[in-house]
């Protein structure tokens, strides 16, 4: 892992980590007598460094950003979601690229027939994907970049891609084929209420999961039950093997025809990581039975391990592939010691679970921010409903689909009422079971907490009292990223990349209380119930309530609403769902758009407050506008805000524009500040030349999205702000911008350098 780690060049702390811990430990077995220990870690060192370093080197791509003319084989079926299209193909220069093709009508979209191995022709744009743009957030550049993807293929017209069917394709081409043909069947003849969660229990694809009922999966951390794993090709193989035998087949031909299908299911699943696993585990683990070879399971486990890096390295940095090698690694060590301890079926998965859950808590922390304590109980009742009933009844749908389609429906008809209220129930508790917002751990707080369990696995063997302490010091790692900011002097901005709309996240010293000012929010326009998406995008849900819990931060102090912009307001709700919210603060006036009346509808009385100039906010801010002697209105309501940390003072201005910073001004002469954030995503008709001139700030900061259409920043407000001195931060060249204010000055870090 430490070379795979130096080459692709992540994470390096934990590279060296384990560089380190392996030079230690076998620095100990020299020195005990052991002389070849070293070359155990050596050889694989430079093994694994030159496999991985001759991979990396060839993942480049020979094309470049723009419109291009391409030739293509479709490698995977086709997904469909609103008026989009999307799979996986590969140029005649053998480049896998993803292709996105639009449609304009709902017919072109059903009709359309291509399928995996398929030789496609089409003229579209080739464009980088987009990198994330805010701190901790997802990387989908990083992500296709370890799938050896460099760019998306973007087609405007579904109609214009010629396809010529390829009837002498691969046998992997065929088994995608059929793969995805029973998909279809299934979505098809299921209903909606079972099909997705039958697909992704046989055949091991989500994508067809009620994206509502799938989020309340991963809340309460069952979503790895949706996932083709150990559990499930064991079931699998252990039911074939069981009515094989029983029917009179002889055992060697029963273990011998399970070396032929177990490789068809693993592709027939789509070929995951943990099916892989678990696969070529059984397969390891007949063929030393075959041969009557006792053996350890874990040495079959670690070579697979071994292997599966070796060809394919960049899985290291999947969480499936973690999560699945961890836990079972894991499982496979104390499994002597549950088995003697604890007799009873409920015992030993109560222990199983619990293991589960605390080896897998740390890399959860550190990818999803967050774990709900109640999953664990979630897990106890759910895995067996699952194993014991769910999987195989998904099974047997699956099989009897094959026959007739007036059986599967019939068969079909209580499970999914069954599943109906089954997954009404799991949305429920997940939007009221509480959850602890941990915060996303540092890497060496990750090592540390491993270091503890590791600690605690062994005093559970020896069935030491010094138990209780290890798990209580993990326990403390576990809040130190959401409470170590609260020994924190220093106010921390944080000018979040929402694209065209703004948000704002200010945490005054210690962390006493924390604001969020505005929350970005995209427009959506009205389009026909084909065309709409399984999911839309949020700004709220999927930026700022994401960013808050990776700080740790579950409690607001106050939601400051600027004004009723929809790119302003339109993620409050989603804040005010997931977060808990003391107050929001609205400007003074009367309300003029449906987001306003919509948010005033839904927000409590008690916690509404609607502000003016001359209030406070807590003691933090100063409200210097909208005034009460005029009726303001559109752009010009916004609250504008002062404040100041240490010796720094700062003022936001939502979207204010000439006539409001005329008013300003006129009323605030004296008034000049260290920082601005630029009115109005720094459009033309805001910053005007003589309110700059007034305010002379140091640095300035605008919010507005990547190649957004109305040309924010406009050139002249550049350039007046160049003019007068000001360094200006843009979230669409520098994404997040975090200010950090102290005694000794201001820092700004930009997520990306420009």
């Amino acid at each position: 892992m430490s070379a795979i780690l130096f080459v692709v060049q992540s994470s390096l702390i934990l590279a060296f980590g384990f560089l380190i811990s392996g030079f230690v430990l076998s620095s100990f077995q020299f020195y005990k007598g052991e002389r070849t220990t070293v070359w155990y870690l050596l050889i694989p060192f430079i093994l694994y460094f030159l496999s991985t370093s001759s991979i990396h080197q060839k993942n480049i791509s020979t094309l470049t950003p723009g419109s291009a003319e391409l030739t293509f084989q479709l490698l995977d079926g086709v997904y469909v979601d609103g008026d989009q299209l999307k799979t996986t193909i590969r140029t005649a220069d053998h480049e896998k690229l993803l292709l996105t093709a639009y449609s304009q009508t709902e017919e072109t979209l059903i009709n359309w027939t291509a399928r995996a191995g398929d030789v496609c022709k089409a003229k579209g744009d080739l464009k980088k994907p987009m990198e994330a743009r805010n701190h901790y957030a997802f990387d989908y550049q990083q992500f296709l970049y370890y799938q050896r993807i460099h760019f998306l293929f973007d087609v405007k017209q579904l109609q214009s891609i010629e396809c010529v069917t390829n009837t002498s394709v691969s046998f992997i081409h065929q088994l995608n084929r059929y793969r995805h043909h029973l998909m279809s069947l299934l979505q098809e003849r299921l209903p909606p209420s079972i099909s997705g969660i039958v697909i992704a229990l046989t055949l091991g694809e989500r994508y067809y999961m009620d994206p509502v009922v799938s989020d309340a999966y991963s809340k309460l951390g069952v979503i790895h039950l949706l996932a083709i794993s150990g559990l499930h090709v064991g079931i699998v193989t252990g039911t074939y093997f069981y009515i094989m035998i029983r029917i009179g087949v002889p055992r060697e031909l029963v273990i011998l025809s399970i070396f032929v299908l177990l490789p068809f299911f693993i592709f027939l699943t789509g070929a995951s990581p943990p099916v892989v696993r678990a696969a070529v585990m059984t397969m390891i683990y007949f063929f030393l039975l075959f041969l009557r070879i006792p053996i350890h399971p874990f040495y079959g486990f670690s070579v697979i391990f071994l292997l599966y890096l070796f060809f394919q390295p960049y899985a290291l940095f999947q969480l499936g592939f973690q999560l699945s090698f961890l836990v079972s690694f894991t499982l496979l060590l104390v499994q002597k010691t549950i088995m003697s301890r604890v007799h009873s079926y409920m015992g030993r998965l109560f222990y199983v679970t619990t293991i589960a859950q605390l080896i897998g808590l740390p890399l959860i922390a550190f990818h999803f921010y967050e774990w709900s304590p109640f999953s664990l109980i979630i897990n106890l009742i759910y895995i067996p409903f699952v194993s014991l009933f769910l999987l195989p009844y998904s099974f047997l749908l699956v099989f009897i689909n094959g026959f007739s389609i007036d059986a599967v429906q019939l068969f079909a008809f209580f499970p999914a009422i069954l599943m109906e209220w089954v997954h009404k129930g799991i949305v429920v508790v997940a939007d009221h079971v509480y959850v602890f917002i941990i915060g996303r751990p540092h890497v060496f707080i990750v090592l540390c907490l491993y270091s503890l369990l590791i600690l605690s696995g062994l005093l559970w063997e020896k069935n030491s009292r010094w138990l209780y302490v290890s798990l209580g010091l993990f326990s403390v790692c576990l809040l130190l990223p959401s409470q170590l900011p609260k020994w924190n002097e220093q106010a921390v901005i944080t000018m979040l990349d929402v694209g065209q709309g703004d948000s704002m996240i200010i945490e005054t010293p210690f962390r006493k209380e924390v604001y969020i000012i505005d929350t970005g929010g995209v427009v959506s326009f009205a389009t026909e119930d084909w065309q709409q998406k399984k999911k839309t995008f949020d700004t709220g849900k999927d930026i700022v309530v994401p960013y808050m819990k990776a700080k740790g931060i579950k409690k607001i102090d106050g939601l400051i609403l600027t004004h009723g912009d929809y790119d302003h307001v339109g993620g409050a709700e989603a804040v005010l769902n997931e977060l808990q919210v003391k107050r929001v603060y609205l400007p003074y006036g009367e309300l003029e758009k449906e987001i306003d009346y919509h948010l005033v509808e839904i927000i409590d009385d008690a916690k509404l407050t609607f502000v003016q100039a001359g209030d406070t906010i807590s003691n933090q801010f100063y409200v210097l506008h909208p005034t009460v002697d005029k009726s303001w209105s559109g752009n010009d309501k916004s609250i504008v805000l002062y404040s100041s940390f240490y010796d720094t003072s700062l003022l936001l201005t939502g979207d204010l524009e000439k006539e409001g910073e005329d008013d300003l001004k006129q009323r605030y002469p004296q008034l000049s500040v260290d920082l601005l954030k630029v009115g109005h995503h720094g459009s033309q008709t805001s910053t005007q030349a003589q309110f700059l001139e007034q305010l002379s700030p140091q640095l300035a900061f605008i919010s507005a999205g990547v190649n957004n259409r109305f040309g924010h920043p406009h050139p002249d407000v550049l350039d007046r702000l160049h003019a007068s001195g000001v360094h200006v931060y843009q979230t669409n060249l520098h994404g997040t911008v975090e200010i950090v204010i102290n005694e000794k000055g201001i820092d700004v870090l930009p997520t990306h350098a420009k």
